[in-house]
């Protein structure tokens, strides 16, 4: 084993660092709000919406990241940033519009029903009224959500943008020390799990105060 290769292409293994976490944290922030606004929708009793929601929901479960990667970037044309960025999105907001949903209809009707008859609009029943309800009971299932952003932001480097695991090959490639790259960088999607992890059971207590 030559460690020590490591602290050769510290620098390219940092910058791949980098791109992984910012596609990463985008990409959390995206799916986050299109999937929080879809299964929001998906609660809404008019059946066209319903459909269409559920309709979103499971076409785009189920086709491959790697299928729509391709299609944005070979077939929309869209550059490999953006393309990678969308894909991630779009894959994961599927998943956490249905938790989403689940997590409000968790939430008694009857809530809605009280904050709407004082007047309040819809919008204003979600934000204040439902989120901060459904937050408690949505937050687990997000973390293993959030986690999987990270690990699918992999397949942006079949597009030639130099994340993480791009860098490993390249390594790979260059000095046929591809173990201890792997390694490295194993360790390193570790640790930004763990930190999800950790950061996501810290606000599921601070919310679970009173």
């Amino acid at each position: 084993m030559k460690w020590q290769i490591l602290w050769e292409y510290r620098w390219a293994l940092l910058s791949g660092l980098w791109i992984t976490l910012w596609i990463s944290a985008v990409s959390i922030v995206g799916a986050t709000i299109i999937g929080a606004l879809v299964g929001w929708l998906s609660t809404w009793h008019a059946f066209v919406i319903q459909r269409l929601t559920a309709m979103y929901m499971e076409v785009i479960r189920n086709i491959p990241a790697v299928v729509k990667l391709f299609v944005l970037y070979f077939l929309a044309g869209l550059d490999a940033t953006t393309a990678g960025v969308a894909t991630l999105i779009l894959h994961q907001s599927a998943y956490i519009a249905d938790i989403t949903a689940a997590g409000l209809r968790s939430i008694p009707s009857g809530q809605r029903e009280a904050a709407l008859s004082c007047g309040h609009s819809d919008a204003q029943v979600f934000l204040y009224v439902l989120i901060p309800q459904a937050v408690r009971v949505v937050i687990p299932p997000l973390t293993s959500q959030y986690i999987e952003v990270v690990k699918n932001s992999a397949i942006v480097m079949l597009i030639a943008i130099q994340d993480l695991t791009f860098q490993t090959q390249q390594i790979e490639s260059e000095t046929f020390r591809g173990f201890e790259a792997a390694t490295a960088v194993t360790l390193a999607y570790l640790v930004i799990a763990l930190i999800i992890s950790t950061a996501m059971s810290w606000l599921q207590k601070a919310t679970a105060k009173p």
